[in-house]
Parts: C-alpha cells; structure tokens; sequence
C-alpha cells in the first residue's frame, strides 16, 4: 500500500514538472514571437520611412551590382537583394510585366525604389522604362529637305528634332486657340514649340527623334 501512494506521489510530481516545463516553454515561445513581430514592424517602418526612389541610365553592371547615372549627373550604387527579394519589371505604356535580373542591361534606363544610404540605394523594386524629355523653345531653323528642326531654349541649349511619320505634329489656332494637326509645311522659324522626345542614351550634339510637337505661332504673341 505504502509503495502504490509513493508511486503515485511521483507521477503526480513528474507530472506537476512536466507541466511547469512545458507552461515554462510555451511563455518563452511566446515572449520570442512577440519580440520578433516587434523588430519586423519596427524595420518595416524604417523601410517604409526609407523609401525612396532614384531614376537613371545604367552605367555598368557587375553581378548583384549596378551602377546608373541621373539626369542630374549623379551616381548610385543599386545593390540587388537575392531570394527574389527585389522585383524588377518593364513599364510599357500604362502597364507592366515581370522581369529577370538578366533583363537589366547596361545603357537600360530604369527606376529604382528601395532604402537609400549616402549614394547607395538597395532595391525593392528595379523598373525598366523609356526616358523622355520635355521642354519648350524658339524655332530657330526649319530644315524641309531633311524634316529637322533646330529649337534653342530659354536656357541657350540648342536641340536638333528629326520630324518622324510617327510624331505627332499640332499647332495652336490663335483665333480658336484649339490644338489642330499639321503637316511640317506649317511649321516656322521664329514660332514657339513645346516638344516630347525619347532618349536612348546613343544621340549625339543634342539630336533627337520627336514624338510630338505643339506649335504656337509667333503671330499669337504679337496681335
């Protein structure tokens, strides 16, 4: 009788241990979890604070680093997360689709958003895209021969626009001042130009392909 009470008073403590570890366990479990959430959020919110995003054309490329030049003449150091960790994908108009790291070539010209540091941005997301530019200037010679341009800025900066089958060509009416299409037959030197073009990295002196041209007559300024 005495050996079955003394058994029975070990299960039970055996039990009461077991219990106490297993309770002990679950509560570090959770302590551990809860820590863990709070160093997630907390980086998400330093990532989120961080964000940012830079544009420009790649200059070189070596591995899981790229290095691209902005419109300003800026470099930065793109450093490319492994385990899909970064995205990158091509804009075409008003959508996109998925890319392969492969994809992001040299001379690309791409935006990135990600966590900037000083000069060095590590990516989210890679976006490839068409860079245009846009600006406005004085004609200030009409080539019929060849469909070129020449628009000279506010700033003194001469451009040289190739008037494609492709470009979109309006002009001002100034007694409706509706936007109407033209032939290049129109256009005059002395008339003001707001001009779109694309940029592929490859022009040379400042000569460019226009996508569209709106014209407006110098007569608009003085009648």
């Amino acid at each position: 009788m005495k050996i079955k009470l003394l058994y029975c008073y070990i299960v039970i403590l055996l039990i009461g241990v077991f219990a106490n570890s297993a309770f002990g366990q679950t509560v570090e479990e959770n302590a551990v979890q809860d820590l863990k959430e709070k160093v997630a959020s907390k980086v998400a919110e330093i990532r989120k604070k961080n964000n940012k995003a830079v544009s420009g054309r790649v200059i070189n490329r070596s591995g899981a680093a790229i290095k691209i030049k902005t419109s300003e003449g800026d470099d930065f150091d793109i450093k490319l997360q492994e385990s899909g960790l970064t995205k990158y994908y091509q804009i075409t108009g008003a959508q996109q689709k998925e890319l392969d790291v492969e994809d992001i070539e040299k001379d690309s010209y791409i935006l990135v958003t990600g966590v900037i540091n000083d000069k060095t941005i590590t990516a989210n997301s890679v976006f490839t895209d068409q860079q245009f530019l846009s600006g406005n200037g004085k004609i200030s010679e009409v080539n019929a021969e060849d469909y070129i341009i020449k628009v000279i800025t506010a700033d003194k900066t001469v451009y040289s626009l190739s008037i494609e089958t492709y470009t979109k060509q309006q002009i001002v009416n100034i007694k409706t001042l509706e936007m109407e299409r033209i032939g290049f037959s129109k256009i005059k030197e002395g008339d003001s130009v707001h001009f779109v073009f694309k940029i592929s990295g490859d022009e040379k002196n400042n000569e460019y392909s226009a996508d569209k041209i709106l014209v407006i007559p110098q007569e608009y300024f003085i009648k």
